[in-house]
């Protein structure tokens, strides 16, 4: 095993990570992106708040995971996205649950350049976004596992 110096460490590379929120509650039309807005971690600085979008930096393969907090009566469709093809999909659909929320997690290879994005799909025009207090929301994140 290598020893290093604390300079080296501290000039490594760090691995793209992100974790995102949706702030406020939203209701979003078919094919919409959904633009979380409120940014916790972004290590490379590669997500976009104002767009939703992430670029990937490298090459590789990432798990991305994404939660829906809806409520009672609601339906919400949604797609992970990967330079516009669909990489996965999440469907929740309540009848009188209350307030709920679901996670879909993703493993798949991206390339560098590759946009990344949640949205949602063609099927419902009412998609509804619940913000409960106490910051129960909807969540966006990637993590890189490992280059292909």
């Amino acid at each position: 095993m290598k020893c290093m110096h604390i300079s080296e460490i501290q000039t490594q590379k760090k691995s793209p990570l992100f974790y995102v929120e949706l702030s406020g509650n939203r209701q979003l039309q078919k094919n919409s992106i959904v633009k979380f807005d409120t940014q916790f971690i972004d290590e490379g600085n590669n997500f976009n708040t104002g767009d939703g979008i992430f670029v990937a930096p490298t090459s590789g393969v990432y798990l991305f995971s994404w939660t829906i907090q809806t409520y009672s009566s609601k339906t919400v469709q949604t797609e992970l996205r990967v330079d516009n093809i669909v990489r996965g999909k999440h469907l929740m659909n309540l009848g009188s649950a209350g307030y709920f929320a679901t996670t879909r997690n993703v493993f798949c290879a991206v390339n560098k350049g590759d946009h990344v994005w949640i949205q949602t799909d063609n099927h419902y025009a009412d998609n509804y976004f619940q913000d409960l207090s106490g910051g129960v929301r909807s969540s966006f994140m990637g993590i890189f596992i490992q280059e292909h």
